[in-house]
């Protein structure tokens, strides 16, 4: 009560008196939408205490820049308390937390995936949730207050932990086939439907592949092509578990998960960018949307966008049937087979049939041109150009055939014709990225994803550098000319109110061209940069991400695996379950948990909102008993 009276009092004393009418006057800022709120608390305090003189409410035009204040449910209050410890929005600056309410999770998420961690987590989220009204009591505990207001955030950063631990297809650290068996095949397998395949050699090595419906696409009893194409089985959902357990399972792990993590970065900073598009528009800024915003999404995306393009070709191109033919161009030759006559070519060859001189129509090729050394496969693609056939060569150890100066389309003519094809190898796209400002407008042909590819990386480096000085010099320029111009006419209030581009002193008798195009300057250079750094920083997800199921893989073998079902009895397994799930909960669900959300904090700080984000405004804070301790300042202690 003590504490209420006080932060009345101090409230009285920021209040103007009146000598001439005897009266109190305050001015405070008040959300427009509460107006009639105040208006009736106002009048039931008259009323309550007997003044003879009503309470007037006007509204005052002010200079000031107003306050900020954001009506956030329960849910998003966690998520706006983490965007306000980075900076108060600006008075009608667009607020992060609309994306960061999702994002976060998502971004923990993925460093942090994992079935059974995730459920772990959001169980935890959902049991703050249901049972808030009984533990808000506790709340005031500093601890357990922060993990209670953020007890929205934790149920969502485990319901997106779970999510990705199906998409890495892991719980504790252990592959399941959860929604059917893998599409792999294995030397080592008994899977009866592997064994039954045409061409497997159960006792031959451990190598493995795909199941396919070769089998619809010939028919071996007849010897002959059904006409349909092979198609491979693709494991439903996330990872296929087949890949537990191979010699390159981490190389693969690892492909996916950076890829993925380049891309989530890219698209998260191409959504900051376009929260600067919100401001201008709604700012009505027409100079920082055509001299700062479209240069800004020109040059990101004419580099890292058009990268994640060339990640998803090279995701969804099928490599099996992807083909180079005479040095010069990539096909693609899907695996129907050939008929007897091959007049459907392009086609492939009889599968796990070494035999080339049984084949008629290409009996008489060079000896290069067969794919089948050593061993039988699914068959040989075949394509007819310039009325002659061409049949698919092993290149391995070969570097002739893919050698462009002996093999091309002007030396494939003729009965001496040199004519070439084999399979495209996925390129790496690290070396493209380098080699497309190393070596402009090469795209060596078996590293193209894109026909024209030489010439769309000219353009879009062309694009890239001309948004450089598009995005330093007009905007200072403009300034400057629109400054001049104001000197000769004189500005009303509101008037001078309204002019600007868009900060740094842009009104009437205060612009420094000087300090501006330093700040344009300095802007430019870390925007440039920081697309490149920026990019690289989201490597974290793919690095966490590697880090928590390689933590959670050795935690499980050499506790439960190796120690407690390969080498003791029931009590020793029983004492090396306690010890892994002591580790689980204390290592993973502790360290490995702030960890990932330390550095999701990051990247909306510092790779997200700094593409648009302000943050150098001053909180809303109105007068309440719940906030007495923000009214009244080092005085409540």
């Amino acid at each position: 009560h003590v504490l209420r009276e006080k932060a009345i009092f101090v409230t009285l004393n920021k209040f103007n008196y009146d000598v001439t009418h005897k009266c109190l006057i305050a001015e405070g800022w008040c959300p427009v939408a509460d107006m009639d709120r105040v208006r009736d608390g106002l009048k039931k305090g008259t009323l309550k205490s007997g003044a003879s003189v009503p309470t007037v409410l006007n509204v005052v035009k002010s200079k000031e820049t107003p306050p900020t204040f954001f009506r956030n449910a329960d849910f998003s209050k966690g998520t706006q308390a983490i965007v306000d410890a980075y900076g108060t929005a600006r008075y009608q600056e667009f607020n992060p937390a609309v994306f960061s309410v999702i994002t976060f999770p998502f971004l923990f998420g993925v460093m942090f995936g994992d079935i059974g961690h995730g459920f772990m987590m959001a169980l935890a989220g959902a049991l703050l949730i249901i049972y808030e009204k009984s533990l808000v009591r506790l709340a005031s505990d500093e601890m357990f207050g922060t993990v209670y207001k953020g007890r929205y955030n934790i149920f969502l950063m485990g319901v997106f932990a779970t999510y990705s631990g199906f998409i890495y297809n892991e719980l504790f650290a252990v592959p399941l086939e959860l929604w059917s068996k893998t599409a792999w095949c294995s030397g080592e397998s008994q899977d009866p439907e592997c064994i039954s395949r045409v061409g497997v050699d159960v006792q031959g090595g451990m190598q493995k592949w795909l199941r396919t419906n070769i089998g619809d696409a010939w028919d071996f009893d007849k010897g002959e092509t059904t006409g349909r194409q092979v198609d491979w089985e693709v494991y439903p959902f996330g990872t296929d578990p087949g890949w537990a357990h191979t010699a390159n399972k981490l190389n693969s792990a690892n492909s996916f998960k950076m890829k993925f993590a380049i891309i989530a970065g890219v698209v998260q900073m191409v959504a900051g960018v376009c929260c600067k598009l919100m401001n201008c528009l709604y700012w009505k800024d027409d100079l920082t949307l055509y001299f700062v915003y479209i240069p800004e999404m020109v040059f990101i995306n004419s580099i890292f966008g058009y990268l994640c393009i060339l990640i998803l070709l090279k995701w969804t191109t099928n490599w099996d049937t992807t083909f180079i033919l005479n040095n010069d161009q990539v096909i693609s030759i899907p695996q129907r087979y050939c008929d007897a006559n091959f007049a459907n070519t392009p086609c492939w060859t009889p599968p796990f049939n070494p035999h080339r001189e049984t084949m008629a129509p290409i009996a008489d090729l060079p000896a290069y041109q067969w794919c089948m050394k050593g061993a039988a496969t699914a068959g040989c693609a075949v394509v007819k150009w310039n009325n002659q056939f061409i049949v698919e060569s092993n290149v391995l150890g070969d570097n002739d055939l893919i050698d462009s100066a002996q093999y091309n389309p002007s030396l494939c003519k003729g009965p001496d014709a040199k004519c070439v094809l084999w399979k495209q190898s996925p390129p790496s796209l690290l070396d493209s990225l380098i080699k497309m400002f190393m070596e402009v407008g090469d795209v060596p042909v078996e590293n193209r994803l894109i026909p024209g590819q030489g010439g769309l990386q000219v353009f879009l480096i062309l694009l890239a550098f001309a948004s450089v000085p598009c995005l330093l010099l007009p905007k200072p320029y403009i300034l400057k000319a629109r400054h001049e111009a104001m000197q000769h006419r004189p500005l009303g209030d509101d008037e001078e109110e309204n002019m600007g581009g868009g900060g740094h002193g842009h009104g009437h008798g205060e612009f420094d061209f000087s300090e501006e195009m330093v700040h344009q300057m300095i802007h430019t250079i870390e925007y440039v940069l920081g697309c490149i750094s920026n990019t690289a920083s989201y490597l974290r997800l793919w690095a966490l991400s590697l880090a928590h199921a390689q933590l959670s893989e050795v935690f499980w073998e050499k506790t439960v695996v190796e120690i407690g079902i390969e080498g003791g009895g029931a009590f020793m397994l029983f004492v090396c379950i306690t010890a892994w799930a002591c580790f689980t909960v204390g290592v993973l669900m502790g360290m490995e948990s702030l960890s990932a959300f330390l550095h999701a904090l990051r990247l909306h700080w510092v790779e997200f909102m700094n593409k648009f984000y302000h943050g150098d405004g001053y909180k809303f804070v109105p007068f309440s008993f719940e906030l007495l301790d923000e009214i009244l300042g080092s005085a409540a202690e």
